[in-house]
């Protein structure tokens, strides 16, 4: 992929250092309700990942940043469907319909170049400029992902209640409940990557799913929003059985759901709610007041377990497609 190209007065020039952190500025300032970790952007931003090819910009006009684009799709021999995704954002002051074309062109015009079949960009519920910018460009919806918020305050009683009431449905069934720091396997790692993968391809999607790799998912682990006092596990002797994480923005930001997943011969018997019982009374006991989750709009398991827990849902994502 190139790393300069200039369409009308807006030019992109390759992302580099400090970059992802002006990238999270700019989501925060376009929806500072759901604000952006710098620190985390950076983290994420300088990390390798073994089966993607990414192409980051920043866009400028007369000079000042004003945004930023991404280009990506997995390695073609990892998913030969070949769908490519492209994002970006720019500043309020400078986002419009028109300017928000010129980004997905462009990047669009890269993964295309690199062999894309099918073109695909997410957007959210309430955004009604990126969404007529999509379905200008030809793209059609897809998929629904419901995002949800849990007032930890109001709901205080009764989760710690039910927190009670799973760790001793836990304990009857022999399942230990614990966080990763206190964990002493030196496999386990690769035990909740592998009881991961095996998660992650139950969920519902409509573009193939590409396969994490370890050393990927374990820059996850160490990522700043992850703290291993705060991962929990779920243990039946050796196995790793079910695993939740709340993320925590070290800058700003909302703490929200990371990932929840529980092995196959496991489900039914309450380990994702014992296990996501953990991690919102480990966050009421350190003062937060709210987190947040998001599903896609077709697994009914884990959201009728949102329900249950008191979450409500607030404006979610919608996947758009297009075939080149």
């Amino acid at each position: 992929m190139k790393d300069t190209v200039t369409k009308t007065d807006l030019v992109f020039r390759g992302a580099g250092a400090g970059d992802a952190a002006f990238a999270a500025d700019v989501d925060t300032a376009v929806r500072p309700r759901s604000p952006r970790d710098p620190e985390v952007y950076e983290y994420w931003w300088a990390q390798p990942d073994e089966n993607w090819v990414i192409a980051r910009f920043v866009v400028s006009r007369a000079g000042r940043r004003v945004g930023y684009a991404v280009a990506q799709h997995p390695r073609w021999d990892v998913q030969p469907e070949r769908y490519g995704t492209v994002e970006g954002n720019l500043l309020p002051a400078e986002r419009t319909k028109a300017t928000l074309d010129v980004v997905y062109a462009s990047m669009e015009e890269r993964v295309i170049a690199d062999g894309a079949k099918i073109l695909s960009a997410w957007t959210n519920e309430d955004d009604p400029v990126r969404i007529e910018t999509l379905r200008g460009r030809g793209y059609k919806e897809d998929r629904h992902s419901r995002r949800w918020e849990l007032d930890l305050v109001a709901n205080r009683e009764r989760l710690l209640a039910m927190t009670e009431e799973s760790r001793s449905r836990m304990k009857k069934e022999g399942i230990r409940m614990l966080t990763l720091a206190t964990d002493d396997d030196p496999n386990v790692i690769e035990k909740i990557w592998k009881l991961s993968e095996e998660a992650g391809g139950d969920v519902p999607t409509t573009e193939p799913r590409v396969p994490e790799e370890m050393a990927s998912y374990t820059r996850w682990v160490n990522a700043p929003e992850i703290h291993r006092d705060r991962f929990w596990i779920a243990r039946i002797g050796d196995d790793v059985v079910g695993v939740s994480v709340l993320g925590y923005p070290p800058v700003r930001g909302l703490v929200g759901t990371e990932w929840t997943a529980t092995a196959r011969t496991m489900r039914g018997r309450g380990v994702a709610r014992a296990l996501k019982c953990e991690t919102l009374a480990q966050a009421i006991a350190l003062g937060v007041d709210r987190v947040r989750t998001g599903n896609d709009a077709a697994n009914d398991p884990i959201l009728h377990i949102n329900e249950t827990m008191g979450y409500r849902l607030i404006p979610g994502g919608i996947q758009y497609l297009r075939a080149v």
